[in-house]
């Protein structure tokens, strides 16, 4: 006997009518399209492009030790991001295996300093170590955080990763881009961190800043994209996925 087939209820569309007419938008309508984080701010970058996912944050631990990356630290987030992604897919279709998600997509965002490439051999701080920031336990880690990177750079790396069901086992598919932006540091005094800090913001954000509100003011200048440092490449993600659906990698899960 097959199984009993479930209906749903139609969910409204993660695409709005403003947004562009690019393929991989029209292709999204009327999918299950899941964003794997409570960000706030990621929920508001993909609204720029309206484009509404369901939130369903995960709940993956994020605790892969961070020196089975050392040496290659931009592999830590997308690690993270892939675990995210797949304990979303994997929950969702074991309480409705009716009803499994289209596409999930989640992100993971650390703060690298020094950035690897300035403490590889040949690199302007060779000897340092390269460490990931997470966010800062107390407001005196986050006060040591900003006072090191004073007038020096941080390299800002978000991990983007994508599940989608296949045929084959184990029923699904990962693929992952990350993404990198070098934010340089005003030489800001003591004083000026200080006040950052007694703000309140940042204690929860890696690195221990936000360069979208208040920590505006420690930064002189960004090389790459604005967004990434915020939590999400949105701009490198479209193109990424659009070029997936041009070589027709989501025929098979979306027919």
């Amino acid at each position: 006997m097959g199984k009993a087939s479930s209906k749903s209820s139609p969910r409204p569309s993660p695409v709005g009518p403003k947004a562009l007419s690019l393929p991989i938008f029209q292709k999204l309508k009327n999918r299950r399209v899941i964003l794997a984080s409570a960000s706030p701010r990621r929920k508001e970058i993909f609204a720029a492009s309206d484009f509404h996912p369901e939130i369903v944050p995960s709940t993956f631990a994020e605790d892969l030790p961070h020196s089975r990356f050392q040496g290659r630290l931009a592999d830590y987030p997308i690690s993270t991001g892939a675990e995210k992604a797949m304990e979303v897919y994997e929950r969702l279709v074991k309480e409705n295996e009716y009803d499994p998600p289209d596409l999930v997509i989640s992100a993971d965002t650390v703060v690298i300093f020094p950035p690897e490439k300035d403490t590889a051999e040949g690199g302007q701080y060779h000897g340092e170590i390269s460490e990931v920031l997470e966010k800062p336990i107390n407001k005196n880690e986050q006060t040591r955080s900003l006072s090191s990177m004073a007038g020096r750079q941080c390299e800002v790396i978000t991990g983007v990763s994508i599940v989608y069901p296949t045929v084959e086992a184990p029923g699904f598919k990962v693929q992952s881009i990350s993404a990198s932006t070098l934010v340089q540091f005003y030489d800001n005094s003591n004083e000026t961190i200080q006040a950052y800090v007694d703000s309140g913001e940042g204690i929860d954000r890696a690195g221990g800043f936000a360069i979208q509100g208040l920590g505006g003011i420690l930064i002189e200048k960004i090389e790459g994209d604005y967004n990434n440092c915020v939590g999400f490449p949105s701009s490198a993600f479209w193109r990424w996925i659009s070029d997936l659906d041009a070589d027709g990698i989501f025929d098979e899960a979306w027919q």
